[in-house]
């Protein structure tokens, strides 16, 4: 690593000097924070720096941003190997390049089934009016490759297998929303008298309209760029699959769950395939909601993760590259791979948020305890309810005109009249918070006990009421743990299950515990330790293929499976907010991909040469980021007049490829050798798999 001066730092080995000159400039800008990282592959962009992670507080350059929004990779790993793809590579070339529109301007004539579903999607979307009046076409582009350094490839890695590899963004509409945005920053930075060494490098400010609706059009540009390479891959596995005459199995390492794994929605703790297709409120850092669909990501290989909290083991089974985020910074930052996780690992977690005044009703605490220790009577349309010694004594106030008077029977205190209701339902999720928090209250003074340590726990013979339980604490802010079993064995009686749940202390206060006793245990067990989180026992291949799925949450990019555990979602923007040396800024990677440490990412070569899988060692320096592909060393119009196609012919000697003078600009030596790049990027990621071309599909 070069360091150029205190706010420009350089992973190139190979770096013109205009484009230093530029990555100086944009560096210059006031409120760059802390610094702006030169990748390896740097080369001269449009306003900024191709091939540089430009961290800005409280301003986006959307020039520096880019006009292929979204640009990026997406790889598949199939179960063929090198000695299954047999036969003439120049057929299965041409049902490829049939099957996906290339070149610029050329877009679907006919939806598919699947691109309607995506298309459906992103019109559901923020931002889909701008893309209307940007591009009216935009839903024919999506399943279209464009044209320049994008491509489709079949490729075999180190050990002979197939993958499908392929680069591309968000086409037509995704330029022109980047330019409309440019032109703006433009047109304000000039209209307030703003001096800028580079006209591209015109910004807009946080706060502003014209901020937020970039940021609109960004955030849907980038999801149209990730909609567009699935919908292309799904048709390339269907080609690969017509020419094998074998259907395609996805291994690809994407972040993803298999089916049971349990999720937290708004209305409940549901498995996340029993979501799959839909869009649903999920929790998110920091205990907030936020809506988000839910998908499947095809089959691929899971591993099993172990997890324990308090003496409870639990196991998740994610896929190997699924990115998981921690409480420690033991070596990895705060986020690591399940393949990453090491035993100890501590999981981070969300609970949703307490509402501010809540307060035990009266009445719901009233209803609470008929629920747990009441009687039915009359047929279920009346309910009896007994107060005995000073424990039950202590409720007898919140029936305060309710049912009948109470009547005395030696040691027993009972009122009847009361509504059968009571005893047979439990309360709705949307009752007020103070309801819901009062009938918890009045359950758990039935039903419930506090330990000497200061622990509160419910239980029940009916492990429902626990579910319910479970998801009224959730609504109104209150963390419970795993419910837990045992079995009871009574004299002359069968064996019948006890279920237990605790609830979490720090979420409670004294107004909860409507028993002196309970009370009493409580307070002074407030400073005990209390576990929120889960830790890593284990980590283990397990061989099997499955269905996997995975929410998009956009902002947070995290939703929280059952138990609270917070993890990140599949889809990441290449703008997205990020904190760095202590301050959360918008980070802008043109021509860079994120990685962080066991970060899953894919580094391309040129036409010819090799590509990479790779894994981010999540440097900080580099603002957690690595370089993108090889990077130019010639321009189009140069290596147009410098390379012939007899040359080309000869580079690309063994791989099926489209044979035309038009991809003159996109010989190898147009391009840094990726090798170097690579060598270069030592500290920022390792390599995992090595990719070869076997063949390549280009627009031209």
């Amino acid at each position: 690593m070069e360091k150029i001066n205190d706010r420009l730092l350089n992973w190139a080995s190979i770096l013109e000097d205009s484009t230093r000159e530029q990555a100086e400039r944009t560096a210059a800008m006031p409120f760059i924070h802390p610094h702006l990282a030169l990748m390896p592959d740097a080369h001269v962009g449009k306003g900024a720096t191709v091939g540089s992670v430009i961290p800005t507080d409280g301003a986006i350059i959307p020039a520096a941003v880019g006009v292929d929004i979204g640009c990026g990779m997406m790889a598949v790993r199939t179960q063929f190997t090198a000695d299954e793809l047999r036969g003439n590579l120049a057929v299965l070339h041409g049902w490829i390049a049939r099957a996906v529109p290339l070149s610029a301007g050329r877009y679907n004539k006919k939806l598919t089934d699947t691109a309607t579903a995506r298309v459906e999607e992103l019109r559901a979307m923020p931002g889909a009016g701008q893309a209307d009046a940007a591009a009216p076409n935009w839903p024919q582009q999506l399943g279209s490759l464009g044209s320049g350094n994008h491509f489709i490839e079949v490729s075999l890695d180190e050990a002979d297998r197939v993958w499908l590899f392929l680069h591309s963004g968000s086409r037509g509409v995704g330029n022109k929303l980047a330019a409309k945005h440019i032109a703006i920053a433009q047109a304000r930075c000039r209209d307030r008298g703003i001096e800028l060494s580079d006209r591209d490098l015109a910004y807009l400010e946080e706060g502003e309209e014209s901020f937020d609706r970039y940021v609109e059009a960004l955030r849907w540009a980038q999801r149209f760029a990730f909609l567009n390479r699935e919908e292309m891959m799904d048709r390339v596995v269907d080609q690969l699959g017509r020419y094998l005459k074998t259907p395609v199995q996805r291994l690809e390492t994407v972040n993803c769950f298999a089916g049971e794994t349990p999720v937290i929605t708004r209305t409940g703790t549901r498995p996340i395939e029993a979501l799959a297709g839909g869009e649903h409120e999920l929790l998110t850092a920091d205990g907030a909601w936020v809506k988000a669909p839910v998908r499947s990501f095809g089959r691929q290989e899971v591993s099993e993760v172990v997890l324990s909290r308090s003496g409870v083991t639990k196991t998740i089974r994610a896929t190997a590259g699924h990115r998981w985020l921690l409480r420690s910074r033991r070596g990895h930052g705060h986020e690591a791979t399940t393949d990453a996780l090491r035993p100890g690992d501590r999981l981070q977690y969300s609970f949703p948020r307490r509402p501010e005044g809540l307060a035990v009703d009266r009445l719901s605490a009233a209803r609470g305890f008929v629920y747990g220790d009441g009687t039915a009577l009359a047929g279920g349309r009346r309910a009896l309810a007994n107060f005995c010694g000073s424990k039950d004594g202590a409720m007898l106030p919140f029936f305060q005109g309710v049912g009948r008077p109470p009547r005395v029977y030696g040691p027993v205190t009972s009122i009847s009249g009361l509504p059968g209701h009571w005893k047979r339902e439990r309360p709705a999720l949307d009752a007020s918070p103070d309801e819901l928090y009062g009938w918890l209250a009045g359950y758990f003074a039935a039903d419930g006990d506090v330990d000497k340590s200061g622990r509160p726990t419910l239980a029940s013979a009916d492990r429902d009421d626990l579910e319910f339980v479970r998801l009224a604490c959730q609504t109104i802010g209150v963390g419970t743990f795993g419910i837990r079993s045992r079995i009871r064995s009574g004299f002359g009686r069968p064996p019948t299950a006890l279920h237990m749940v605790g609830l979490m202390r720090g979420d409670l206060d004294e107004s909860f515990f409507l028993i002196p006793e309970h009370r009493a245990r409580f307070l002074s067990g407030q400073g005990a330790a209390e576990r929120r989180g889960w830790n890593v026992v284990s980590v283990r291949p397990t061989g099997e293929t499955t269905e996997v799925y995975c929410a998009v949450v956009e902002d947070t990019h995290s939703f929280a499976l059952e138990d609270n555990i917070l993890t990140r979602n599949c889809h990441h923007n290449y703008t997205e907010r990020e904190t760095h040396y202590g301050r959360e800024v918008w980070l802008s990677r043109k021509g860079a991909i994120s990685a962080r440490a066991g970060q899953w990412g894919l580094i391309p070569g040129s036409m010819g040469t090799a590509s990479y899988v790779v894994v981010g060692k999540g440097n900080p320096e580099s603002l957690a980021s690595s370089p993108h592909g090889a990077g130019r060393t010639f321009s189009r119009t140069a290596a147009r007049k410098r390379f012939t196609r007899a040359d080309l012919e000869k580079r690309m000697a063994g791989i099926a490829w489209g044979h035309s003078d038009a991809f003159l600009d996109e010989h190898p030596e147009a391009y840094k050798p990726i090798d170097e790049v690579m060598a270069d990027a030592a500290d920022l990621v390792e390599i995992r798999h090595t990719l070869r071309q076997v063949v390549n599909v280009k627009g031209d």
